[in-house]
């Protein structure tokens, strides 16, 4: 029997958890804007993967997965929440209310703003694939600053994205950081000729300003802007068309299907195709309640490897709520769990609906990413436990897992003490 191994890696303030099985490597999330997970799949000598999947639009899950669409690594598929398409879909018939899109966001409305209209902006179609994604960078930069770019003429997604770059790069130098490098590395890559390199460039200073925004004052704008620098990023690498995604939605209930071709099932959602957009004109508020929606807690999609002798859960960001107050998920095999929401308190009723036959053959595997969080009593109660910070030694290092003999057996990683 060939090896099956289970690692949890540390990347950029999140995690990414690959598990390579007998048809091929597959990795869940991806950490967050630092562009490291290429770098750390090739030192681990993945060759390719069969599928990168998100398991929720978060900065520290989605922004390791763009990272490999936008290096060129050798990936079969990427499974994306579809929510991400819909978003974009809907930005595009965006009814031009900047003033109200303010608001929602906690921004003051300024009579000096210049609040360009989706009209101006050719439609979707072959020739301007992008557009969607310069109404959403527009909708991002004005969450994130309070303010719009002067309207460019003609107002093209090009022009859009140049734009809203310019006015980034001035808020930034304000603040007295230093972006440039961004631009310089993005332009080095051809940026200035490709408009999908632009949206990608444009999206990742946005993320950027995003994180900076204090999170006390600017909570909701923060949120905001940084779920709408993923959906420009997502758009502008798609544009390219060496990519394919499948898109998965969330249906709030147990699912028992498998993913085509794949030993892998998504127990609270389904595989959908792309779906023309919503008709007609869209609000502020309507687009502000799919923003909220994407980046809601608790709302991940959960992905279930199993074989044979052995299973994987990735829980995400979910509390298993989809399962109802009276049903269980059973553990039939021995199961490496990556622990919902790190492993904190927010997640603690996720412990009474995992339910498994033997509990001490499972491993439990969480990523606090801070020591000053309580952990779940529920698991603290699991038998065997790891812990990607190494909770005695305040260390950070991967966890290894590797099924052999009936058992998953730890080659790396710190066992959690819950200190």
């Amino acid at each position: 029997m060939d090896s099956i191994t289970f690692r949890m890696l540390p990347v950029d303030r999140g995690e990414a958890c690959l598990l390579s099985t007998r048809r091929g490597a597959y990795l869940f999330d991806g950490g967050g804007l630092g562009g490291e997970l290429p770098r750390l799949l090739k030192e681990r000598r993945v060759r390719k993967l069969r599928a990168a999947v998100c398991t929720s639009a978060s900065s520290a899950r989605l922004w390791g997965i763009l990272d490999l669409m936008d290096s060129g690594y050798p990936v079969a598929e990427y499974w994306l929440p579809e929510g991400l398409r819909a978003l974009a879909l809907a930005a595009r018939r965006f009814d031009g209310g900047f003033p109200d899109w303010l608001v929602r966001c906690g921004r003051p409305v300024s009579v000096e703003a210049s609040f360009p209209v989706p009209d101006t902006l050719p439609p979707v179609g072959p020739g301007q694939p992008l557009a969607a994604a310069a109404e959403l960078a527009l909708l991002g930069v004005a969450a994130g600053t309070g303010r719009l770019p002067p309207a460019p003429r003609p107002m093209t997604p090009s022009a859009t994205f140049s734009a809203v770059a310019e006015l980034l790069l001035t808020e930034f130098a304000g603040s007295g950081g230093d972006l440039r490098s961004f631009c310089i590395e993005a332009l080095a890559r051809g940026a200035a000729g490709d408009v999908g390199a632009r949206a990608v460039l444009c999206a990742r200073l946005l993320a950027r300003h995003a994180e900076g925004l204090a999170v006390v004052r600017h909570r909701v704008a923060r949120e905001v802007a940084g779920t709408l620098a993923l959906a420009v990023a997502a758009e502008g690498l798609r544009a390219r068309g060496d990519v394919r995604v499948r898109w998965f939605r969330p249906t709030g209930r147990l699912e028992e299907h498998l993913v085509s071709r794949h030993p892998v099932m998504c127990l609270n959602g389904l595989s959908v195709p792309e779906a023309p957009g919503p008709s007609g004109r869209v609000s502020a508020s309507v687009l502000f309640q799919a923003v909220r929606r994407l980046h809601a807690p608790a709302g991940g999609l959960v992905f279930r490897y199993g074989d044979a002798d052995c299973g994987a859960l990735v829980c995400g960001d979910s509390t298993l709520a989809f399962l109802g107050r009276r049903t269980v998920l059973p553990l039939t095999r021995p199961t490496v769990i990556a622990a919902p929401q790190q492993g904190g308190l927010g997640a603690e009723e996720v412990y009474t609906r995992v339910r498994s036959v033997d509990p001490a053959g499972d491993v439990w595997v969480r990523s606090h990413g801070s020591y000053a969080r309580r952990v779940a009593e529920g698991f603290r109660r699991q038998a065997v436990r790891c812990c990607l910070r190494d909770c005695r030694d305040r260390t950070v290092q991967e966890i290894l897992l590797a099924f052999d003999q009936g058992r998953w057996n730890r080659l790396s990683g710190g066992i959690c003490t819950c200190i």
